[in-house]
């Protein structure tokens, strides 16, 4: 099992591309890398979770040994664009005999053709200087594979080709006729090899973005389980986008497969949620997570029901966009070995009978699948006395209590079924009474 499968509403959801105006996605976070090319390269990759367990890991331990090395790139953004310039440039290459490159220095050496090619040049080679002794420092016993393979394969670039005897010239007083001699390899025959190597630096340019956001805001490495068995466990969770955020443990086994939550508005079960398929999520892009500790089998997907929206151009209402969102979950269960479903509100869209009866019927039935993880929220706290009964459902709920007659939300989560009731308490105190009594001229 290597597909992972995740949809645009989960994307959405835990505001991996785009978020609210008052935080930004995800993304943001992950998007400081030195390059344009890197950050273009982390978008590709978090687009792209796999549950492929070698993959993971391979990328996992790349990102730690930048994270345990502390290792910090001498790179550029403006010189890696101008290399990508150059040999995108549509000026004219450089003659294959001397004379023809005499020729052509006389006409171009004032123009602006001349010059890219010559700045590129001089740029690719402090690059490839520079790489080559990335390689003699890192190139070792002690580093992992993945990073040994990518430094192996940009060895032999250099080596095999012009850019091993380029870099022993001064590369700001290059001859012409070696201008013409290098430019004729690098954006002819070895130009592939070229935009491999420039590839591979964006690629270490995302390790170590990824590293530095780790140590800043203390992410750690997921543990991967190999067993048949689902297990997932999470201690110290957290979200990032939330100042001063209350961690929380949360586990899953293939006996307690269902949580249960429970919680008063605004006790921050969304965050909760968002915080638990965020860190699903980045475990199976090999990246390290917004927990103290993370163990977790492999999933075939993760699909979430956060912030669905009314679908008004086929005219459903929500209720019914909320069944077919609940009919394409269990289609992924049909076709996928082991996911990882997050619910909030099953069913808010109907009448609190119908809410109760059909989230009930649907709860139960996903208590017969135990392969697969599932969080599911709501207000409906009268619903645990009837789920009880199912051994692999676990019941939490998140803190909430008064304190001078005003609610506290601590955020904790806690073992059990909420009892507070806040939805009265937050009517009477916006004052909304008062003011339909004044428009009724009562008061």
């Amino acid at each position: 099992m290597e597909n992972f499968n995740i949809d645009a509403q989960t994307l959405q959801d835990l505001n991996i591309f785009t978020g609210p105006p008052n935080s930004g996605p995800v993304f943001n976070i992950f998007k400081g890398t030195r390059t344009i090319g890197g950050r273009e390269r982390m978008r590709t990759m978090m687009a792209a979770p796999s549950a492929n367990l070698q993959l993971i890991k391979t990328r996992r331990d790349a990102i730690r040994y930048f994270y345990d090395h502390k290792i910090t790139l001498d790179i550029r953004n403006e010189e890696l664009d101008l290399i990508e310039f150059y040999l995108k440039s549509d000026g004219r290459k450089s003659k294959a005999n001397l004379i023809d490159a005499v020729a052509d220095f006389i006409t171009r050496n004032s123009s602006n053709d001349y010059y890219i090619v010559t700045t590129g040049l001089k740029y690719l080679i402090r690059l490839a200087r520079y790489l080559n002794n990335l390689i003699k420092e890192h190139q070792s016993e002690g580093s992992p594979e993945y990073i040994s393979a990518i430094l192996e394969r940009i060895g032999e670039i250099i080596d095999q080709g012009m850019l091993g005897k380029a870099i022993l010239l001064n590369e700001t007083a290059l001859k012409f006729y070696q201008v013409n001699q290098l430019d004729k390899a690098f954006r002819g025959t070895e130009k592939r090899n070229i935009h491999e190597l420039l590839q591979f630096v964006y690629e270490l340019d995302v390790f170590e973005c990824v590293a530095y956001v780790a140590s800043e805001k203390n992410f750690c490495f997921p543990q991967y389980e190999n067993g048949e068995e689902m297990k997932v466990s999470m201690k110290g969770l957290f979200h990032p986008g939330i100042k001063n955020p209350v961690k929380n443990d949360v586990i899953f086994s293939k006996e307690e497969n269902i949580v249960f939550l429970t919680g008063s508005n605004m006790a921050g079960k969304s965050s909760l949620l968002k915080s638990i398929g965020l860190a699903v999520y980045l475990a199976h892009l090999g990246f390290p997570v917004p927990a103290t500790e993370m163990q977790t089998s492999i999933f075939n997907g993760l699909v979430s029901t956060i912030n669905l929206p009314d679908d008004i151009s086929d005219g459903l209402s929500h209720y019914y966009s909320e069944v077919k969102r609940v009919k394409q979950v269990a289609q992924m269960l049909i076709n996928n070995e082991r996911m990882f479903v997050i619910f909030d509100e099953l069913f808010r869209g109907t009448n609190v009978k119908d809410a109760f009866d059909a989230s009930f019927l649907i709860i139960s039935e996903l208590s017969n699948i135990k392969n697969s993880a599932f969080f599911i929220s709501t207000h409906i706290v009268e619903l645990a006395a009837e789920l009880k009964k199912y051994d692999n459902i676990t019941f939490k709920y998140l803190e909430t209590f008064f304190q001078d007659h005003k609610p506290v939300f601590t955020y904790q989560l806690a073992s059990g079924i909420s009892k507070e009731r806040l939805g009265m308490y937050i009517v009477l105190n916006e004052g909304i009474v008062e003011d339909i009594r004044k428009a009724a001229g009562q008061i």
